[in-house]
């Protein structure tokens, strides 16, 4: 039966009949901040760090893959020039820097190549053809375990963890010669040329945060030093040349540093919420480059203590058939913006006049086979939208996003039997739109959600409010012990090659060493690497976060023990089902042993999950 509010609809449109029916809206009058332009990959499982541009190029660092070569094309796009290595694990490249002068481009990485692990060196490439570069002879060095390598002027700066900062003359053909390792103590990361200066950022140990140093790179003399809260993840200098610098700090934001001659001042630090990778700052714009995607800000006219305006948000794995890309680099060419976003490289337009159309949405949920579905779907601009939810090409239901903040979304045991059935995993299309648009309109950015329901006979890896199975370690003094501990507990599977997840872990230890408490409890780095044997932990400044050890490092007592889980642990309990550029499976688990949350991409204080925070 009709209500009398619908009868007297029905009236008002018979009465009206005659009347020109209002147009339906299926553009929105909001301007972007941020459109993609372009974007590519190089091979079908990319690992993508570093770039430079050069003549037209973009060049990148490709991990086990060595390094791609792209186009920048007139109309926007980008067009694959070279593959990389045609062999995996050739060439290890994580990190690059570029002589443009002699055309030549230099890479290395914190792990040996696969097929020739004997021999630590620089790799060089000529780039004299664009887009096709080729190998030269290396350059060798003492040590493996490359974290970065810059270009000041004619000397190649090498970074090498803990094993300090070493440099290397450049030649005019690109060669490079004497190797000598600068007189200075530290964990060193990163640098960048300012001026006749050199900008270095170090590592504190065990997650003590970042320490910028101004250096004379003639010889070596500490003019300032400025010590930042967050890890050194990302420097750059200024794009337009000014003394300036900005520092990627995890989750402590992004610091804004004035350069003088003898001198490192903090002007202004940005706290996206995400946990920034890198920075880019060009006269009035900075960008954060975040693992949860690209935030841009307007610094024009924002008075000291204020929040810059925030104009867009490019969300991680915008492109692709699944979500597996989070952002570790970035930089401006001509007013474009080009990001690393992990599986793909990026490419942007521009425009401060423009608004956030996108969301920060979870990959997806790994639950159990009944009950409501839980998540939050983040909006961080003024902007209020509209996330519709389709599945196969059928509008399942909708959420008007509120702006600026959180918005819960809950999918109904009625609603999940729709479309579940005997599918376990579904993967469902987000449309966003301007409210004001209709349903069947243009929207204004796109996304993607991946439901994931365990096997009801199945109890590994377990979902959202199973208990965790028992798992038995051993720690860092080879002493075993077993998972769920009888406190709360956060679980972390690590690949410890994989460029991806070496900031949360720097991350978390800084979380843990400022005090700073998110409620999920202790990080257990879980690894079938010994960590210490290797001086992994050392070199990324982790030495305070516990870890668990499994696999051929293990005493064999820990094999025995989980024996009913097979040779592979890690891919047990890593639900590979949900999208993800690396093995990252991050289990929250109470006093109570029971599972809070699984994420499957590092957030750091801002998750998405529910419920939040843990009670």
């Amino acid at each position: 039966m009709r209500s009398w509010l619908q009868h007297a609809v029905v009236l008002v449109g018979l009465t009206l009949g005659c009347a020109a029916d209002d147009p339906v809206k299926l553009v929105s009058d909001i301007d972007p901040g941020l459109v993609m332009l372009g974007s590519a990959a190089f091979t079908d499982g990319d690992h993508l760090t570093e770039m430079v541009v050069h003549e037209g190029h973009v060049y990148a660092a490709n991990s086990w893959s060595g390094i791609g070569a792209l186009r920048l094309e007139d109309d926007g796009g980008l067009t694959v020039t070279d593959h990389g290595d045609e062999g995996f694990g050739a060439t290890r490249c994580t990190t690059l820097a570029l002589h443009a002068a002699s055309d030549t481009l230099y890479c290395s990485g914190d792990s040996p190549p696969a097929t020739d692990p004997d021999q630590p060196r620089i790799e060089r490439f000529d780039l004299s053809e664009p887009g096709r570069p080729v190998k030269l002879d290396p350059f060798l060095i003492v040590h493996w375990s490359v974290r970065d390598v810059a270009v000041a002027g004619d000397t190649l700066l090498i970074h090498q963890f803990d094993d300090g900062l070493w440099t290397a003359k450049i030649g005019a053909d690109g060669q490079l010669s004497e190797l000598q390792r600068a007189p200075l103590k530290g964990n060193a990361r990163v640098s960048v040329a300012v001026g006749e200066r050199v900008v270095t950022a170090f590592a504190g140990p065990a997650g003590q945060g970042a320490q910028l140093r101004l250096l004379d790179p003639n010889t070596w003399e500490e003019l300032a030093r400025l010590s930042l809260d967050g890890p050194p993840l990302g420097l750059s200098a200024d794009a337009d040349g000014q003394p300036r610098v900005v520092v990627g700090l995890g989750s402590g934001g992004m610091a804004l540093v004035e350069v003088g001659p003898a001198s490192l001042t903090l002007t202004r630090t940005l706290t996206p919420p995400a946990v920034v990778t890198h920075g880019i700052v060009s006269q009035g714009l900075a960008f954060a480059i975040t693992l949860s995607g690209v935030f841009a800000y307007s610094l024009d006219g924002v008075e000291d203590g204020d929040e810059p305006h925030m104009f867009a948000f490019g969300a991680e794995g915008t492109k692709g058939d699944k979500r597996e890309g989070n952002m570790l680099h970035g930089l401006l060419h001509d007013g474009e913006l080009l990001t690393s976003d992990w599986t793909w490289i990026e490419r942007w337009r521009v425009d401060p006049d423009g608004e956030i159309v996108a969301l920060d949405i979870p990959r997806g949920v790994h639950v159990g086979p009944e009950g409501s579905i839980h998540w939050q779907l983040r909006n961080p601009g003024p902007v209020p939208l509209r996330a519709e939810f389709w599945y196969r090409r059928e509008h399942l239901f909708e959420v008007d996003v509120n702006a600026s903040g959180l918005t819960k979304v809950e999918l109904s045991p009625e609603l999940r039997a729709k479309f579940e059935a005997d599918e376990p995993t579904s993967h469902l299309a987000i449309r966003i739109h301007d409210p004001s648009v209709a349903r069947e309109g243009q929207p204004l950015s796109t996304s993607s959600f991946t439901i994931v329901q365990r096997e009801a006979d199945d109890p590994v890896p377990p979902a959202i409010g199973d208990p965790f199975p028992t798992v038995t370690l051993a720690d860092e003094d080879m002493e075993l012990f077993t998972l769920p501990l009888a406190e709360p507990t956060q679980t972390i599977w690590l690949t410890y090659d994989c460029a991806l997840m070496w900031p949360q872990l720097e991350d978390l230890a800084w979380l843990e060493q400022s005090g700073r408490d998110l409620g999920r409890g202790t990080p257990i780095v879980i690894t079938d690497v010994d960590l210490y044997l290797n001086r992994f932990a050392n070199h990324w400044a982790i030495e305070n976060l516990p870890t668990g050890l499994w696999g051929p490092t293990a005493p064999p007592e820990v094999a025995a023990a989980n024996a009913a889980y097979g040779d592979e642990l890690l891919r047990t309990f890593v639900v590979e089902e949900l999208p993800a550029g690396s093995s990252t499976s991050d289990y929250v688990i109470d006093e109570d042993n029971q599972i809070k949350s699984l994420e499957r991409m590092y957030r750091g204080p801002w998750t998405l999950a529910l419920p939040w925070p843990w009670d």
